[in-house]
């Protein structure tokens, strides 16, 4: 495909915790809280589909994610 190149590929990513972040107890994620997980993931997904349906993601600033703060782990 010649007119696909490189950087003409739309991405979204979607991070998001998982099940268990690693075997250390206080971090695996309950019953409760594996259904916020889900619920943000389907609320994430489904507001991105709508604003690329009605473009309104055409108004969207990228801008605001270079003001977000380091998360910083302190293990």
């Amino acid at each position: 495909m010649p007119w696909l190149s490189q950087y003409d590929i739309p991405v979204i990513l979607f991070e998001m915790r998982g099940m268990a972040d690693g075997n250390y107890e206080p971090y695996v994620l309950g019953q409760k809280s594996n259904g916020y997980l889900t619920k943000q993931a389907f609320l994430a997904m489904s507001t991105t589909a709508e604003a690329i349906a009605d473009r309104s993601i055409d108004q969207a600033d990228p801008a605001v994610y270079d003001h977000l703060p380091e998360q910083i782990y302190n293990y």
